[in-house]
């Protein structure tokens, strides 16, 4: 669990809250830190470049990474047990070691993390010689710098120069020493993220995969969502799948929806035991695993009521004869989490009640895409399209949301987002999953229900968007829904009569910006004197 602390010596560039909520894991988001305190603007040396691209040499990859870390969140300064999060180490081909993303919490910040340094010693040692260029953020660049703690300012202090030391053996890398790594700015300082007591080990746990060829039945699980009120509840859809004594269920964290927990079934009952390992989730850089435990509603801790956990071994269900409805009775709550002991949550689901979803063939409803909801940048040659896939059939019965699609055409041809164009695509893509986001470029997200899709050509005459729904071993399509370009109607988004009366700038998590960043990634929102809009990203 983080624990909050108020740093009186620090200037008022962050407002600390006495009370926040602690449990929760930061939504990533690519932001500018400066939003948070302005950087020192000095450019890195001519010489210098952030390791982003993985060194030469043998890779030791998902690696099970814990630290001791200060944090930084939305006006918190927390210290927290870090738990599970993603390490990587590379033995380089120079015979120096690297190592991925030692400053903890920089996962939160950025999309790419970055490599640092370390020099070999001898009889197994590594040195980590700092200051190092850590990352360069919409233009400004950050530094890995030495802290050690100072006992009377109750936090870590910068070093002006230092090292931080080793041990890799048996593919086992330990940070020796009391030392910190953290994150300054071009002047030193720091920007209350650090790590100390580093540890990456062989990730040994293992994913549990269904038996071949078992019969997967798909099932609404509705569970609490409201800690003020015990009467409101959240649906989702989760796999379940019976082999003989064995149960398993599945599709419990979006970004791992193959991976299963697995219980056994007795004296109709279906009992998970707790900790049981879902795999590495990169959107969080975390190893993602389900707790279970008794949830009770806290309204002391974090100055407003919340959920909160006592954890257990196992959740118990109680199952019907037939096994349509699986239900696990207030308090009991499973809990997907970044690391098997520490809370640091991505999902609770309290008293899940689960009613077999009969999935029939269906049509689904049209996607909801006007003319209004396409924008042209022709100078950059982009497109940036906005719409609403419903989860509904024609007649309006609710959809497995985890077998619904779409496809994007250009005129009449089924448009393939590329891995060479799309950084975030691990391969082509033509088929899009409905819950599907791109979290490294941010091409494709979705906020509040409606996606925004990223395009770079504008050479096309008319774009369509097409659902299909694949229950019941079939595929069923919507009809196509086309809006025209409007660039080629003799339309031109920027040049229509209109002027822009007002420009706003946002980051990708929709949090408006003072002013348009000098470079990097972000959202411009133009409102013209005719009450049109039109939203472009700009990369620069």
């Amino acid at each position: 669990m983080k624990r909050f602390i108020t740093l009186i010596t620090l200037v008022a560039a962050l407002l600390i809250p006495s009370i926040a909520t602690a449990q929760r894991m930061p939504a990533k988001a690519s932001m500018k830190l400066s939003q948070f305190k302005a950087p020192a603007q000095a450019p890195a040396r001519a010489e210098e470049e952030p390791i982003m691209d993985v060194p030469e040499g043998t890779l030791y990859d998902n690696m099970y990474a814990s630290s001791f870390a200060f944090g930084l969140g939305w006006g918190d300064i927390y210290i927290q047990d870090v738990d599970g999060g993603i390490g990587k180490v590379v033995e380089g081909t120079d015979g120096n070691l690297y190592i991925y993303n030692p400053i903890s919490q920089g996962y939160i910040w950025f999309s790419i993390l970055p490599w640092i340094k370390a020099e070999p010693a001898g009889d197994g040692k590594y040195v980590v010689k700092l200051p190092q260029l850590y990352i360069i953020d919409v233009g400004d660049p950050y530094y890995a710098y030495c802290m050690h703690y100072d006992e009377e300012l109750g936090m870590p202090v910068v070093e002006e120069e230092g090292e931080i030391e080793f041990t890799w053996q048996d593919g086992v890398l330990t940070q020796l020493g009391d030392k910190f790594i953290g994150l300054c700015d071009a002047t030193a300082d720091w920007f209350y993220m650090a790590d100390q007591h580093i540890v990456y080990a062989p990730q040994t746990d293992e994913i549990t995969t269904l038996p071949e060829d078992m019969y997967v039945q798909s099932y609404t699980m509705t569970y609490l969502s409201d800690p003020t009120d015990l009467t409101k509840t959240r649906e989702t859809v989760v796999s379940i799948a019976i082999d003989g004594e064995d149960i398993y269920m599945g599709n419990l964290n979006d970004n791992n929806p193959d991976s299963y927990i697995k219980g056994r079934l007795a004296d109709g009952k279906a009992i998970f035991p707790t900790r049981q390992y879902l795999g590495p989730d990169a959107y969080y850089n975390g190893h993602i695993y389900v707790l279970t435990g008794d949830a009770y509603v806290d309204t002391e801790t974090y100055g407003s009521p919340v959920f909160n956990y006592n954890l257990n071994d196992e959740i118990v269900f109680t199952v019907d004869e037939d096994a349509r409805n699986i239900v696990a009775e207030w308090p009991a709550a499973m809990i997907t989490n970044v690391g098997p002991t520490t809370l640091s949550i991505l999902n609770d689901y309290v008293a899940p009640a689960l009613t077999a979803f009969d999935e029939v063939p269906a049509v689904p409803a049209n996607p909801v895409f006007t003319d209004e909801d396409i924008t042209i940048n022709s100078t950059a040659g982009f497109t940036v399209l906005h719409f609403t896939i419903p989860t509904v059939d024609v007649d309006g019965n609710k959809l497995n949301e985890n077998k619904l699609y779409y496809n994007i055409l250009l005129d009449d041809q089924v448009y393939t987002f590329d891995p060479e164009t799309y950084i975030g695509f691990a391969a082509a893509m033509t088929d899009i999953p409905y819950k599907f986001q791109d979290n490294v470029n941010f091409d494709i997200y979705i906020s509040n229900g409606r996606h925004t899709v990223y395009l770079y050509t504008t050479e096309f005459d008319r774009v369509g968007i097409q659902s299909f729904y694949t229950a019941g071993d079939e595929v069923n399509r919507s009809e196509i829904v086309y809006v025209n370009n409007p660039t080629h109607s003799g339309i031109n988004e920027f040049t229509t009569g209109a002027q822009v009366v007002d420009t706003r700038y946002y980051d990708l998590t929709g949090r408006e910006l003072p002013t348009s960043p000098a470079t990097g990634l972000y959202l411009q929102r133009a409102t013209y004197s005719d009450g049109t809009t039109a939203t472009t990203k700009v990369v620069k």
